[in-house]
């Protein structure tokens, strides 16, 4: 019996809302899923494995036609219980040629492994038995995915050095007559993870291609072949300004009397990014929810590409050269087509550092006003005691802030503002006793964005909050009974804190209005029975900013 099988790397991918993906009618599918992150001797623990592992399972679920009950995850393994998971994966499957039934099984595992072995933390599992077990389960179709990845700092090397490689060096030990072989790299290469993906690469683009961006026939479904050219293509690209250098991937096939096999079903999500045939560029999507990447493709004009993902918030980053476009999207049942005219635009500097691209940070100038009540305390109340009044109840201030975004939510500066109470004054027979005082704040201020996403008025909108503190300078006014004037000066700590509503302007990106609350606290003003006034109190503000 003619049992072909895929050896590839593993897969990472986010929970999609779909419809029930297609299976081949009267085809049983079972999947056994395996991920390690233990370290063996001279290794370092893995960050992504497991998770990627988990990623799969449910990517085989919703895009990829099984069953959730035959798709078992195994995370942290033994040998023995990869074993006895086969053995489980073995029976079953016997279970179904007696009634009559084909199945299919895929095998994936994503972990550690040396030439010869899977690496289970300090136990191995050597690949001629894994072979060996896997091809005495009678299924029509075997798809075997293993993703061997070894750590590093930001891109992290699978092998200790390429003679050690799993990904070429196992298929001398795994190819076989009806074998298929989808490598993460060459024999003389190294496979790598990257930080920002929290997968590594290839692992990333296969399953990004999965999702529907590698159906180059546009007809609902991924096949092997659809899938390694998307992932050879997206990986070297990946790579290419990696410190280890450029990835290839490397497929070898045999599966007569299979046709096509399809590993993914795209049309079967309800919801998709599609990004329209006008873009050109390398594109990030991220689960905005989440905080997850989701894809990351190198997309060529004059192709739409859809994304399959569940109904949600995302973040859309387009680079096209040095210019850096940033989407919300809300993805819903239908396509969401990113449009870059509604987008934020950034400048980007490149750099081969860690294979990334560098954001350049950006400056911020707001000016801000203030308006409520003034902070009753002791210093207000012993004014009411010796028969002061308030004059008008309201106090305000005008401000302006600086600040340098340092991540892409996460803005850092400075603050400086001046704020007048309302007045206070005691009738004196036939005249009038008043004092007012005006307080100046100046410190350092750091601001929190948390993006909602846009419209067709804004270009980009959500809420904030922010934190304040420095040092305030009090100044009274007081007016006697025969009109004479006294000046004090006083100095104390201030405090803002506050939050409420962003958006920035979608025909003019750099401008944006802030409204919300605020509430101000500068202690300095003092009296001559021991109390001291902190200044400000609950405000309504509103800010008018710039970015560059």
């Amino acid at each position: 019996m003619l049992r072909p099988a895929l050896f590839a790397t593993a897969a990472c991918a986010a929970s999609l809302g779909v419809t029930r993906a297609e299976t081949p009618p009267g085809v049983v599918t079972y999947a056994l899923v395996v991920g390690s992150n233990a370290a063996g001797p001279g290794q370092s623990n893995l960050k992504y494995a497991e998770d990627d592992a988990r990623r799969m399972g449910n990517l085989l679920v919703e895009l990829g036609g099984y069953q959730a009950e035959t798709v078992d995850v195994l995370v942290h393994p033994t040998p023995e219980a990869v074993r006895a998971r086969i053995t489980k994966l073995s029976e079953r499957v016997h279970a179904d040629l007696a009634a009559g039934k084909k199945s299919r099984i895929l095998f994936y595992y994503s972990g550690h492994a040396r030439a010869t072995a899977l690496d289970l933390g300090n136990a191995q599992l050597p690949l001629a038995e894994l072979r060996t077990r896997l091809f005495s389960v009678p299924a029509t179709l075997t798809v075997v995915v293993l993703d061997a990845c070894q750590s590093g700092a930001f891109s992290r090397v699978k092998g200790a050095a390429p003679a050690a490689d799993f990904s070429w060096n196992s298929r001398s030990q795994l190819d076989a007559s009806g074998i298929a072989v989808l490598a993460s790299s060459s024999g003389s290469e190294l496979s790598q993870e990257s930080e920002q993906l929290r997968s590594s690469y290839f692992t990333h683009h296969l399953l990004v291609g999965m999702r529907g961006a590698g159906d180059g026939n546009r007809d609902g479904q991924v096949s092997i072949d659809e899938a390694y050219r998307y992932a050879y293509h997206q990986t070297l690209l990946a790579t290419a300004e990696t410190a280890v250098g450029g990835q290839h991937v490397s497929l070898e096939v045999d599966l007569k009397g299979h046709g096509e096999v399809p590993l993914s079903f795209p049309r079967a999500a309800t919801a998709s990014i599609a990004l329209p045939p006008g873009i050109e560029g390398k594109a990030l999507v991220s689960d905005r929810r989440a905080k997850a990447v989701v894809a990351e493709t190198q997309k060529a004009k004059g192709d739409t590409v859809r994304i399959a993902v569940a109904p949600g918030d995302y973040d859309v980053i387009v680079r096209q050269g040095d210019k850096l476009s940033r989407c919300a999207i809300t993805a819903t049942r239908a396509d969401a087509e990113v449009d870059l005219a509604k987008c934020t635009t950034e400048t980007v500097v490149a750099t081969t550092t860690k294979g990334g691209a560098v954001f350049r940070p950006r400056t911020r100038f707001t000016v801000f006003g203030t308006a409520g009540g003034e902070h009753r305390d002791d210093y207000t109340q012993t004014l009411e005691d010796f028969g002061y009044a308030e004059t008008t109840g309201v106090g305000s201030s005008l401000g302006l802030a600086v600040t340098r975004q340092i991540s892409s939510r996460l803005w850092v500066g400075g603050f400086a503002s001046d704020g007048r109470a309302n007045g206070w004054e005691r009738m004196d027979g036939p005249t009038t006793l008043s004092i007012e005082w005006n307080t100046s704040t100046v410190g350092v201020l750091g601001q929190g964005f948390l993006p909602f996403g846009t419209t067709g008025f804004w270009a980009r909108n959500g809420i904030y909050g922010q934190l304040g503190l420095g040092i305030a300078i009090a100044r009274t006014h007081f007016v006697d009974a025969d009109e004479t004037k006294t000046r004090e000066m006083y100095f104390g700590p201030a405090l803002t804190a506050g939050g409420g509503y962003y958006a920035q302007a979608a025909w003019v990106p750099a401008l944006g209005v802030t409204m919300g609350y605020q509430f101000d606290y500068a202690r300095a003003v003092d009296n001559l029975v021991g109390d001291t006034h902190g200044s400000g109190g609950h405000r309504f503000s509103l800010g008018l900013s710039y970015t560059y």
